[in-house]
């Protein structure tokens, strides 16, 4: 009975996401539809009439009186309440799923029985916290019941719009004391894997690459585990007698306690969301006089913001990409262009990677999707394995750079900078990064003898770029839309969700409708995951704001005379620092509110400092212990981690060269977005 019943939970759980996240796209994609076609119509009748064609006067003046008279002015609210249930349900799927991300450097160092019990005590913190959220939740959807209060457009009872924190909280605090009973008797848990391409088939006859479980001896293993868990503990235990007044604590060291709690938790390989929430908790219970029950209003109208629906609407663009065939299109579109070079292959994938980035906006996507089609060709045409996935591995970040990209869209949230611009902003360093890795890859390609393709012929070019217009078309769609006024960065994300479900289904039709709930349950799944972290980081910027650390850092920058050369340099450093541990969009929600305001003082433009921070996460991608491209790349390829971190180095440094070139030209940056009057 209870295993029947655990089933129909975990499908009510799936067919919930998916259902929320493709209802939202629709909804989005009809309110513009319903804003143009109400002026279009109306202008098409006046036209008809006009030159010759009354008959078709008055049926789309019909089309106008029903238009006109349809209000969606609630499309817009409905949209951020879908998305608020997705984000809550979904990241209890994605604790089933393991794609929660933490920072397992030192965990991963221990032998198995200790990491045990450092995991267990991880997974135990994620249940504690959740519950407490439930908790607080619950208190507060009962005085919002009392209070009678109602949406603005929906006039929805907000009491049952609210009911999503207690509900998705105490479903995850489920989800994780599932894992933790599974973990502890099996001693498995569950894995993501972004590197699968439905479609694709990875280089079967490669050894699988081995895990990067280094292990300390013996003699220090139960020391490093028990110091791990009893660090948060200790930290806890001194806030704590603060509180109670044992214990004197200066303001200064009281904002130093914030992030010694967040390293802390954060080492023990607890998910970076969590992390995050329980550094707040901790922090309102025994250091603040801000009031508890903020805390279930921040995680509710953390997520109440509409530009922050981009990043589901473009992941969800980029799995119909990813599986729709249009990657395939694009590499043998820049196969006929370039494929007869030296490293002709090898030239395709980093310029295949560049036109993918253009619609796309995810490093990991792109890897997986021209990764598991270039790098077999190009072991059957005769270059080395570590040649190809070095190649990929790096080109691969161009994912983030170029025109959308997720983590542009979490800085600016963060930030409050123009999304457009920054989309913008990655074109010419994209364009500069794709013809450097161009220049490493010849040259290597060329001193190595390796193989050249026959070149193309203008007919099979031209076929070649005819299949591929459909993705290239994207381009338009987005920046067209944006530039334009179309759209909004939002909307178009959500016109370049619907129109790649399109092209993926019905025009290339690699993706069937039998395979679209499991490519809308994917894109949820991440989009929950990125989500989850951005609510709690809401409340850990909330209480930075609270005390007062983002402007008091800012002073103490500007008090050094570093000025913005050397401020720069000093982020750079920082940056490529905290690459070593944590994945991209944490390490923006975490930084970026803190920096950004010390660039400001220093006259540093924002968009530009967007596009500094975005090239170091694309360092980050590209190299051990926590680079997810290398990850992706070493699973497509099954080569070991160890063997891929050395063969990226030639483009590695390329791209460390290149980030000198970002931070200290801003114009490279900022020419086209004054050039199109976006700043």
């Amino acid at each position: 009975m209870l295993r029947g019943f655990n089933r129909a939970l975990d499908h009510l759980e799936e067919w919930l996401i998916a259902i929320l996240i493709a209802a939202a796209t629709g909804l989005i994609f009809f309110a513009v539809l319903h804003r143009y076609g109400t002026g279009v119509s109306i202008d098409l009748a006046k036209w008809f009439t006009a030159h010759g064609f009354p008959a078709l006067d008055p049926p789309l003046r019909a089309i106008y009186v029903r238009l006109a008279a349809l209000d969606v002015s609630w499309a817009q609210e409905l949209c951020i309440y879908m998305f608020i249930w997705m984000a809550k349900f979904g990241a209890a799927y994605g604790v089933r799923t393991g794609i929660h991300v933490g920072v397992d450097v030192l965990v991963s160092l221990l032998p198995p029985k200790s990491r045990k019990r450092v995991i267990l005590f991880a997974l135990l913190c994620g249940a504690f916290f959740t519950a407490m959220i439930a908790t607080f939740g619950v208190t507060f959807v009962g005085e919002m019941f009392k209070t009678g209060q109602q949406s603005n457009d929906l006039e929805w009872p907000m009491w049952f719009i609210y009911s999503a924190i207690p509900l998705g909280s105490g479903l995850m605090c489920f989800r994780f004391l599932q894992v933790s009973w599974w973990y502890y008797w099996t001693g498995e848990l569950p894995h993501h894997s972004e590197a699968k391409v439905e479609g694709i088939e990875a280089m079967a006859a490669m050894p699988a690459p081995a895990e990067l479980h280094g292990t300390v001896s013996s003699r220090w293993a139960t020391p490093l585990a028990l110091s791990l868990i009893l660090a948060p503990i200790l930290v806890l235990a001194i806030c704590v007698a603060a509180k109670t007044g044992v214990i004197v604590m200066p303001p200064s060291i009281r904002a130093i306690m914030i992030f010694i709690l967040l390293i802390t938790f954060m080492a023990t390989g607890t998910p970076v969301s969590i992390a995050l929430g329980l550094t707040v908790l901790t922090f309102l219970f025994v250091l603040s006089d801000v009031p508890i029950e903020s805390v279930s209003m921040k995680l509710f109208t953390g997520l109440d913001n509409f530009p922050i629906m981009a990043i589901p609407f473009f992941i969800l663009a980029g799995n119909f990409l990813t599986h729709g065939g249009v990657a395939r299109r694009m590499i043998n579109f820049a196969v006929s262009l370039i494929g007869h070079w030296h490293g002709g292959l090898g030239l395709a994938g980093i310029v295949a990677c560049a036109m993918f980035a253009l619609v796309c906006g995810s490093s990991v996507a792109t890897v997986a999707a021209i990764g598991a089609i270039v790098l077999p060709e190009m072991v059957r045409h005769g270059y080395p394995m570590r040649f190809g996935a070095g190649v990929i591995t790096v080109a691969g970040s161009l994912g983030i750079l170029m025109l959308p990209s997720i983590p542009k869209i979490v800085y600016a949230i963060s930030t409050n900078t123009s999304i457009g611009a920054l989309f913008v902003a990655g074109l010419l360093p994209g364009t500069l990064l794709t013809v450097m890795l161009c220049a490493v890859t010849w040259y290597l390609a060329k001193r190595r003898k390796y193989p050249r393709m026959a070149k193309a012929s203008w007919r099979e070019s031209w076929y070649a770029f005819r299949e591929s217009i459909w993705g290239l078309m994207l381009v338009v769609i987005i920046i067209g839309g944006i530039y334009s006024g179309l759209f909004t960065a939002t909307e178009a994300a959500a016109m370049a969700a619907v129109y790649s479900f399109f092209i993926a289904v019905f025009v290339y039709k690699a993706v069937t409708f039998k395979d679209v709930p499991q490519v809308l349950l994917r894109a949820a799944n991440t989009s929950a995951m990125l989500l989850y972290i951005i609510t709690n980081a809401v409340l850990f910027s909330f209480v930075l704001t609270n005390e007062n650390i983002p402007s008091a850092l800012a002073d103490w920058i500007t008090g050094q005379n570093l000025g913005w050369f050397g401020f720069l340099l000093l982020v750079n450093v920082l940056l490529l620092m905290a690459g070593n541990f944590m994945e991209p969009n944490s390490i923006i929600l975490i930084m970026a509110p803190i920096l950004a305001p010390a660039a400001k003082r220093l006259g540093i433009d924002l968009v530009h400092f967007g596009i500094v921070i975005d090239v170091n996460m694309e360092v980050g991608l590209c190299h051990p212990p926590v680079g997810l491209n290398l990850y992706v790349a070493s699973m497509i390829a099954r080569m070991r981690i160890t063997e891929l971190a050395v063969a990226v180095w030639p483009w590695l440094v390329t791209m460390l060269f290149f980030l000198v070139i970002v931070t200290y030209w801003p114009g490279l940056t900022l020419f086209l977005p004054r050039l199109l009057g976006m700043m």
